[in-house]
Formats: C-alpha cells, structure tokens, sequence
C-alpha cells in the first residue's frame, strides 16, 4: 500500500487537489511545511503529508511477521493493535510468550514503523539467485483486509530497523 495523500481523510472523496503556493521568503518556508497540502473539493477539508500518514497508520488494527529459514526455525510475531497484546513464538523452541503491551510502547512501535516506512515496501522481494536462506513476511492488518509484504534472500532497506523495532517491543530475538 502506498500512502493515499489524495484521499480526503473527512469524506474519503477521491476528488482532492494539491494546494500550490507561491514561492515564499525563506522566512515564510518554514510556515509552509506546516500549512495544508492537501483540499477536498468535495467537503473543503485541508491537510497536511504528515496527517495523511498519521492517518494511513491509524488504520492498521495489528501486524504478523515471521522470518527465519529451514535449518534455524521460523521465528513468529503479532502485535495487536487494538488489544496492546504480542505474541512471540519460534518454530524449533517449545516456549511462547504472551504480553500486554502499554499504550506509549505500542504507539513507539508505530513510529518505528512510520520510520522504517513500511507502508509503501514493495509487496514482495527476492533473490533468485539464492535457492535456500531467509524467507520473511510481513502482514498488515486492517477491518477490511490484510495486506502482505514478504521476500526471500532479498530485504527491504529498512529491514534491519524493522527487525531492532520487533525485538524492542517483545524483548526476544527476531531474525
């Protein structure tokens, strides 16, 4: 899923068009960035790049990921959104964790992912020229429907601080 920034997010009215300004002093550019980008034709409803991300984010209800490969298991993760809970498991190890998590660690863990970007990752990576190693999913959970990310061998850059944000907020090891 790539951001909608053309959505409004009153209405849901696709019919939304970039606010242009003239070319500010530099005094006035920094007033700017803060200004509305965004204006709904249908309803008048102004807004900015960040609270349309704010708002793509808010609508994840929860978040499935597992990594690993044949020989060292699978490790598993899910984060509920709307319950604060996690579960970590791993495939070769008979031990699984359940936690509550409290709203300021979950809203961290969201900033994670809006820093990692995850959102517009492509849907799938891949190295074909490596038969067997690390396959990974990643699975965004909304109302309506799930969206996935997964590879194998090949990562997204950001992977590694997607990996150090699930280990943050489970306290286990992911990949």
């Amino acid at each position: 899923m790539v951001i909608s920034y053309k959505k409004c997010l009153n209405c849901g009215s696709p019919d939304v068009e970039k606010i242009i300004y003239s070319s500010p002093s530099v005094g006035a550019l920094k007033e700017q960035e803060d200004s509305p980008q965004y204006h709904c034709n249908t309803c008048g409803q102004k807004w900015t790049a960040k609270e349309a991300l704010d708002a793509a984010y808010n609508e994840i209800i929860g978040l499935r990921t597992s990594a690993g490969g044949f020989f060292g298991g699978y490790c598993e993760v899910t984060v509920d959104f709307q319950d604060r809970t996690l579960v970590w498991k791993h495939s070769l190890e008979n031990e699984l964790i359940e936690k509550q998590l409290s709203q300021s660690n979950l809203s961290l863990f969201i900033s994670d992912l809006k820093m990692v970007d995850l959102l517009n990752w492509k849907r799938r990576y891949d190295d074909p020229d490596v038969l067997d190693g690390t396959q990974w999913e990643v699975e965004i959970i909304y109302k309506k429907c799930n969206k996935r990310k997964n590879g194998s061998n090949m990562f997204p850059a950001e992977w590694d601080d997607f990996c150090t944000s699930i280990r943050t907020i489970s306290g286990k090891k992911f990949q």
